[in-house]
C-alpha cells in the first residue's frame, strides 16, 4: 500500500513538474495572437495598398489617354494642319516667286505681299528690288513637304518651276524647292519668316521590287505545278470581269477590275511550299489588257492559295512581288 501511495506521489511530481506554469501559458499565448494580428495587419495593409496603387495607375492611365485624345483632337482640329494652310503658303508662292522690272507692278505685288507677311515683317526683310533687271514667272507650284512645328506654325516646303527672261537672252527654266513659314491665329494665316529656296531634290535611283522567295526553291511536283496553273488561268480570267459576290467563291476577300479590262495571260509564275501545310505561295506576273485603250498592263502578285473541297482557294492576296 505504501509502495502504491509512493508510485502516485512521484507521478503526480512528474506530471507537475512537466505541466507548465500559469504566467509563462499565457505569455506564449499572447506571443501566438500578437503574431497573428501583425501579420494580418500586414497583409490588410499590402491589400490596401495594391488596391490603391491600382486606383491610381488606373486613374493616371485614364487622364493620360483622355489627355492625348485631346491632344490628337486639338490637332486634328488645329486650322495649321487643314488643307487651308497649304492654299495659303501656295498663293503666297506665287505672289513671291512671280516678279517682273515693271515698278507698278512690282508696287502692286508688294502691296499683295504685305497683306500676307506677319504684322511685324515687313517686305524690305524679305528681299530687295531695286535693281531688277529680270523677269520671273511661275509655271507650277506643288507641295512637298509639310511639318507642323506646333499647333500655330508649320514650314511648308514646294517644289516649283519657273522661268527667268532676261532682256532677249534664251528664257532660262528653273526647279527648286521654296520654304515657306506660316502662322495661325486658328483665324487666318501669316508668313511668319523669311522664305528660302533650297535646291531641287536629285532624281532618285532605286531599283524594283523583287520576289522575296527568289532564293528559295520551288515546288518540282509537275502535275501540282499544272493544276495551279489552271487555277491561275481560271482565277484572274475571273478576277478580270466578274463581280465581288461571284470572286467570293474563289477567294477570302473578294476583289476584282469589275470588266474594265481583259485576262491575257501568266507571266513569271513561281509556286513555293508555304510554312502552313497544305498551303502554297504563289508569286507571279498576269497581263492584263485594258477594253478601252488597248494598252496591255502587267501586275504583279503574291498569291496563299491551298485546296477546299478538292479545289483550290486564295486564302490571301498581295499586289506585290514582296
Amino acid at each position: 500500500m505504501g509502495t502504491l501511495v509512493k508510485k502516485w506521489l512521484g507521478t503526480k511530481s512528474i506530471n507537475n513538474e512537466k505541466r507548465l506554469p500559469r504566467s509563462k501559458r499565457s505569455y506564449q499565448k499572447i506571443l501566438f495572437i500578437a503574431f497573428w494580428v501583425i501579420f494580418l495587419s500586414t497583409f490588410w495593409f499590402m491589400f490596401q495598398a495594391y488596391q490603391r496603387t491600382a486606383f491610381v495607375n488606373d486613374k493616371v492611365n485614364a487622364l493620360t489617354s483622355e489627355i492625348e485624345t485631346e491632344t490628337k483632337g486639338q490637332k486634328k482640329d488645329s486650322l495649321i494642319n487643314q488643307d487651308a494652310a497649304v492654299t495659303f503658303a501656295k498663293n503666297f508662292a506665287v505672289q513671291y516667286l512671280n516678279i517682273e522690272p515693271d515698278e507698278k507692278k512690282r508696287a502692286e505685288r508688294e502691296k499683295n505681299l504685305t497683306g500676307m507677311l506677319a504684322t511685324n515683317l515687313p517686305v524690305q526683310d524679305l528681299e530687295g528690288t531695286g535693281e531688277l533687271k529680270a523677269k520671273r514667272i511661275v509655271r507650277s507650284i506643288e507641295p512637298y513637304k509639310i511639318k507642323e512645328i506646333n499647333s500655330n506654325e508649320a514650314l511648308i516646303t514646294f517644289l516649283v518651276k519657273y522661268d527667268v527672261a532676261i532682256d532677249k537672252k534664251p528664257t532660262e527654266s528653273v526647279t527648286q524647292l521654296l520654304a515657306t513659314k506660316i502662322g495661325t491665329d486658328q483665324t487666318n494665316f501669316n508668313i511668319v519668316e523669311q522664305p528660302y529656296l533650297l535646291p531641287a531634290p536629285r532624281e532618285a535611283k532605286l531599283e524594283k521590287v523583287e520576289n522575296s522567295l527568289e532564293e528559295k526553291s520551288t515546288v518540282s511536283n509537275a502535275t501540282l505545278t499544272n493544276e495551279v496553273n489552271d487555277f491561275l488561268t481560271q482565277f484572274f480570267t475571273s478576277y478580270s470581269k466578274s463581280n465581288l459576290e461571284e470572286m467570293s467563291y474563289l477567294m477570302e476577300k473578294p476583289e476584282s477590275l469589275g470588266g474594265f479590262a481583259d485576262f491575257r495571260g501568266l507571266e513569271k509564275t513561281n509556286i513555293y511550299k508555304a510554312k502552313q501545310k497544305g498551303h502554297y505561295t504563289v508569286k507571279t506576273l498576269v497581263l492584263f489588257r485594258d477594253k478601252k485603250t488597248n494598252i496591255d498592263m502587267r501586275y504583279s502578285f503574291t498569291l496563299d492559295i491551298s485546296k477546299k473541297d478538292n479545289k483550290f482557294y486564295v486564302n490571301k492576296l498581295n499586289h506585290t512581288f514582296n
